[in-house]
């Protein structure tokens, strides 16, 4: 195949401990070819900006030597944008924008060296760098489903438990990172060492179940978020829902954007599922936790934003066609935005109740299968969602909810 007919950039991006670097590197080693590996976090601890843009210029540079070659970067996301509405340091962050780009333009002209980027955060990167022609590919690296963790297992354990147990021990684990699973692994051995005797699956057990240190009543009322999400997604065609999963730090919906047309109708669907978990547990259990804040990519804080950005950006709220390009943290300064932001966000969340009322028995049925199970997707997935979705478009539910999959009541009781 000739270099022009070749694809020379890839992103990848996912949680962190996904894997990526790994793969990066395992596709240099199939290849056969050099690998660079480099980082903005290398490149800025150089110095000032200078020294930091010489750093960048010496990687590319270094790959350019070594044809063919991969060239990865790590953490590209602090590339930064132009389109940050933080100016503070606007001027450092276009001038390390404007030289990167300088470098991808550069060497996408030349033979041998195929860039992979990645990042936990491509949001958060200016639209010129993810432009194609600097990255043609961008791949998400999901968290590793159940049959990935048992191969990862295995690949440390080998035969040591059998298969049966080690599928067990897989399903436990599931909702963990490639990089979590190596680290259990490695602490269950250090332990078994310092007592002086072989690994045994009470070691490993031990480092994945998280019953005993967040209790049942956690993990259920995390399943029931997460599977609200789900259900509303599924019932407003908010994307296509790929995985649901648990883990000890929390749970995650994964969905598959759909390009719509930002109607205003779209964005308040966006705010119904982005809410919907909030409103699956006031439902069952009465009240709310904090799970749903927190950090800036946490439901409040998206749901939050977009329904700033409906009145600033999209000119689709209160100041009709004016663009206001202000961060959502100084709109809310005014209590009147305040109050109409709060006004939107809670009908919001009362139409993702609504939605999850008609579904309630199978919202619990399907958080109980989650919270054994920790991870549904693929056909599991698509088994629980065919209803809701039948329900919501008129259609005929494709495929049943799987037997295996129980009820929350069973779940309660052990």
């Amino acid at each position: 195949m000739a270099w022009p007919d070749l694809c020379r950039s890839l992103l990848l991006y996912g949680r962190p401990g996904t894997g990526k670097t790994w793969l990066a590197r395992a596709m240099g080693n199939s290849a056969g070819v050099r690998f660079i590996a480099a980082s903005f976090a290398a490149w800025q601890a150089a110095g000032h900006l200078g020294d930091m843009l010489k750093a960048m210029r010496r990687s590319f540079a270094e790959a350019r030597k070594q044809v063919p070659a991969i060239l990865f970067i790590d953490e590209i996301d602090a590339v930064g944008s132009r389109e940050e509405g933080d100016r503070h340091g606007s001027s450092y962050r276009m001038q390390v924008i404007n030289g990167f780009l300088e470098e991808m333009d550069s060497i996408s002209r030349e033979e041998g060296v195929i860039v992979v980027g990645a990042c936990n955060h491509p949001d958060r990167i200016d639209p010129a760098v993810l432009r194609a022609g600097r990255f043609d590919l961008k791949i998400e690296v999901p968290m590793p489903d159940t049959a990935a963790i048992h191969g990862i297992l295995r690949g440390h354990l080998g035969e040591s438990f059998g298969e049966e147990k080690l599928r067990d021990l897989a399903r436990i684990a599931t909702g963990s990172s490639a990089a979590e699973v190596d680290a259990a692994v490695r602490k269950a051995r250090a332990l078994a060492r310092a007592a002086k005797r072989e690994l045994r699956l009470e070691d490993l057990r031990a480092q994945f179940v998280a019953g005993d240190v967040v209790g049942a009543a956690w993990i259920r009322r995390a399943a029931i978020h997460e599977c609200g999400h789900a259900i509303v997604a599924a019932a407003l065609g908010c994307g296509e829902v790929m995985r649901v999963g648990l883990s000890d730090s929390g749970g995650t919906t994964t969905r598959r954007l759909v390009r719509q047309q930002n109607l205003l109708a779209d964005f308040e669907d966006e705010l119904a599922s982005g809410l919907a978990g909030r409103a699956a547990e006031r439902m069952v259990f009465g009240d709310v936790c904090g799970g749903a804040g927190g950090p800036e990519d946490s439901d409040l804080a998206r749901a939050t934003k977009l329904a700033v950005s409906i009145d600033t950006l999209f000119g689709l709220g209160v100041y009709g066609p004016l663009w206001i390009e202000t961060p959502p943290e100084v709109v809310l300064r005014d209590p009147e935005a305040r109050a109409r932001i709060r006004i939107r966000l809670e009908a919001a969340e009362d139409r993702a109740g609504a939605i999850l009322a008609i579904h309630r028995q199978h919202l619990e049925a399907m958080a109980g299968g989650l919270a054994r199970e920790r991870l549904l997707a693929g056909e599991a997935l698509a088994a629980w969602l065919a209803p809701v979705r039948a329900k919501h478009t008129g259609g005929a539910a494709t495929g049943s909810v799987p037997e295996t999959a129980g009820t929350a009541t069973e779940f309660l009781t052990g």
